[in-house]
């Protein structure tokens, strides 16, 4: 779908460089603000105990610990769980020998905390305490019978609290009542606040958590939480530990995957090592990923490195048949549908959530994807354009889920067979209403940071802009523009082993421009290999045969004729 173009940066003054105009115009005005966002060594970081229940789950965590009871931290098999979940372990077993760890099987148990799990970890695992981390705060009927087993469970999440909290103590910074100045800690952050709070009373030395800091950083990125404030503190001295090879797990994943010699970003973490994390438990067993992040012996992590990368690389495999199935459904049956609701029970419940944000992307459509799930239940996973909060939208239909959870963009709910056409028919109904009130919102949109001209783009460019790393959300990489650009049709052409990459050449005001599109040779095709065009494009550097020099990452690009009526100042 044709995206519009905006211009969204007004240059607040000549005094202030690019990157000080990029943080004006994402509200980053005050100077100290600015100092800290770009610093080296950022400070921005909360006192643990200003979280609600923070100090009364330490006071019971350190009795357990004295009293030698047993500890279990039951996690999430995403990466966001796994990772929190090697954090407390990795952090309990510098203080405890009675520690383990218990993550659902994806396919047979499903999310969060069951009946038959917390039987397990109090009969087989004989656990005293159980701690969830990235998940449990929907857990009301499971607490209540942990507890008449006996059992006592401390909730740690940072999803959105349910009307009704399960009886326990409960860290969320989103409940009611948390005075905790920042919202957006993902699950491994909030266990790392956890083990803070307990670092502090116990008086151990920082060390124990500075060496956790990598795998808040791997949770956080790879959880699309907005890596601002104090999440961008935590994930940029975590950077600089992933960087220097401090976990052996990581260092061996890189080496697999030819990023040993490349500066670990939090772009190579997103689409590089996250992704191999997330395959173990879409397709098998998210233990294998807790067992990489804490694995000591270098042949048992290769072992372990090279399962997870194998395992990835079928994810995608199986994940393009998915997108395929999916994309031929819609042209089917639900092309004139504002909500799109599909079943393909061909799909693997692990990579629905994916495919549904694929299906997204294409369509720009909220998108659900359903399965029919291993215990005979319909799966579902949900991913929505910006202005739509899904997580809304599927409240309004609770009465015919058997659950279901999430937030503004994603979602995941499980329901009988005979109730999706009646969720099909009450979202796409509400999707038209709010397309009739709101039509703008069904247009993609590339918000473009400033239009340069060709000899703004140079290394120069390209390491004042590197500033603002790490980028994520709520950070996104800027986007520039450069208008009439000459393309020499003699040289731009698909390159790649199926030529779906565009290699572009072009010049204008003598400068020559050259860059590469990412599946973009047949737009370029499909719009009639144009002699001028104008380009939306992120900067790079492009090192070749020992030549440096600045090149365009395109993003898109269109006819200059037809340009100046989509692009928009906002």
């Amino acid at each position: 779908m044709e995206k519009v173009w905006r211009i969204i940066t007004e240059k607040k003054s000549e005094e202030l460089s690019i990157v000080e105009n990029i943080l004006y115009s994402r509200g980053i005005t005050d100077k100290e603000e600015i100092n800290e966002f770009l610093s080296h060594k950022p400070q921005k970081t909360y006192s643990p105990f200003s979280i609600k229940n923070m100090i009364e789950a330490v006071g019971r965590i350190i009795y357990h610990i004295k009293k030698g009871n047993k500890i279990v931290i039951s996690g999430d098999y995403d990466v966001d769980g796994v990772t929190a979940t090697a954090l407390l372990l990795d952090f309990f077993g510098d203080i405890t020998n009675n520690i383990d760890y218990y993550i659902p099987n994806r396919f047979t148990e499903g999310y969060g905390l069951n009946l038959e799990a917390i039987k397990y970890m109090k009969e087989e695992m004989k656990a005293d305490l159980i701690i969830t981390v990235d998940n449990g705060i929907s857990s009301v009927k499971e607490v209540d019978y942990a507890k008449e087993l006996g059992l006592e469970i401390i909730v740690t999440d940072h999803h959105n609290p349910p009307e009704k909290l399960p009886d326990c103590l409960i860290i969320d910074v989103k409940q009611e009542g948390d005075e905790y100045p920042f919202k957006e800690l993902c699950g491994c952050g909030v266990a790392f606040k956890l083990a803070q709070a307990i670092q502090k009373t116990l008086g151990l030395p920082k060390t124990i958590l500075s060496k956790l800091l990598d795998l808040v950083t791997l949770g956080t990125i790879c959880d699309i939480v907005p890596l601002i404030d104090e999440n961008r503190t935590l994930i940029k001295y975590g950077l600089k530990s992933i960087n220097a090879n401090k976990r052996l797990g990581i260092a061996i994943l890189r080496q697999i995957l030819g990023l040993k010699d490349k500066e670990i970003t939090a772009g190579r973490i997103g689409f590089g090592l996250g992704p191999c994390f997330n395959a173990a438990g879409r397709l098998e067993d998210a233990k294998h990923g807790v067992q990489l992040l804490l694995e000591k012996d270098i042949h048992k992590a290769t072992k372990l490195a090279k399962y997870l990368y194998d395992l990835n690389r079928e994810r995608r495999s199986v994940q393009e048949a998915g997108e395929k199935l999916c994309k031929r459904i819609v042209e089917e049956k639900y092309m004139d549908d504002d909500f799109l609701v599909l079943r393909a029970d061909e799909i693997s419940e692990g990579v629905i959530g994916i495919v549904a944000g694929k299906i997204k992307d294409t369509f720009y459509k909220p998108t659900l994807v359903v399965t029919k799930s291993e215990d005979g239940q319909l799966k579902g996973s949900g991913r929505s354009i910006s202005g739509i909060n899904i997580y809304e939208e599927m409240k309004t239909c609770s009465d015919l889920f058997l659950g279901f959870g999430g937030h503004e963009m994603a979602c995941g709910f499980s329901i009988e067979e005979d109730k999706l056409d009646e969720l099909r028919s009450r979202l796409d109904f509400r999707a038209k209403r709010i397309r009739i009130e709101k039509p703008d919102i069904f247009v993609p949109k590339l918000n473009i940071m400033a239009e340069i001209s060709p000899n703004e783009l140079t290394i120069d460019l390209v390491e004042e802009i590197s500033k603002l790393e790490p980028y994520g959300m709520s950070n996104p990489k800027p986007l520039f523009m450069v208008k009439n650009i000459k393309v020499d049709t003699t040289k731009t052409r698909g390159c790649g082993t199926d030529g779906k990459h565009l290699k572009f050449v072009g010049n204008r005001d003598n400068v020559n421009l050259d860059g590469i599109g990412f599946s973009l040779t047949q737009k370029y095709i499909k719009i009639g290999k144009p002699d001028t065009v104008d380009i939306a494009f992120f900067v790079d550097i492009n090192e070749w045969n020992g030549n440096v020099k600045a090149q365009m990452i395109i993003e898109d690009f269109k006819k200059t004729e037809s340009i100046d009526d989509r692009v928009i100042n906002s």
